[in-house]
C-alpha cells in the first residue's frame, strides 16, 4: 500500500483520508491539510480505514484537530474501522484516546457524525 493523503468534500464535510503509514515524517503535511480543511468546511472527517500505522506525532495532530474543530464549532469525527491497521488500534487503545477522540467504526459514520 502506498502512503498518501487525500482530501475530498462530501456534502460540505471535508474528508481527509490517510493511506499507509503516517509518522513524524508526514505529521506536518497531515496537520497542514487539516488546517486548510478547517478554514472552509463545516466539518471534518478523518478516515483511517486505510491507515496501517500512526505514531505519537500523528496522534497529537489528531488530538489538536479535534480541539480546533470544537473551538470553531465545526463537526469532527475519525473513522477507525476494522480495516485500520493493528498499529492504529493499538496506539489508540494503549493511550486511552479511543474513548476520548470522536471515533466512528466507518467512513460513512464519521462523515455523518461530522455533519451533525
Amino acid at each position: 500500500m502506498t502512503n498518501g493523503i487525500d482530501v475530498e468534500r462530501v456534502n460540505g464535510i471535508d474528508v481527509l483520508t490517510l493511506r499507509g503509514e503516517h509518522d513524524l515524517s508526514t505529521a506536518t503535511d497531515v496537520s497542514r491539510r487539516i488546517d486548510l480543511a478547517l478554514e472552509s468546511a463545516s466539518g471534518l472527517a478523518i478516515d483511517l480505514s486505510e491507515t496501517t500505522f500512526i505514531d505519537s506525532a500523528v496522534l497529537r495532530v489528531l488530538i489538536t484537530a479535534q480541539e480546533r474543530a470544537n473551538e470553531q464549532g465545526a463537526g469532527f469525527a475519525i473513522a477507525v474501522a476494522d480495516s485500520s491497521g493493528h498499529g492504529v488500534h493499538r496506539l489508540l487503545t494503549l493511550t486511552g484516546l479511543d474513548a476520548k477522540l470522536s471515533t466512528q467504526p466507518s467512513r460513512a459514520g464519521a462523515i455523518a457524525a461530522a455533519a451533525s
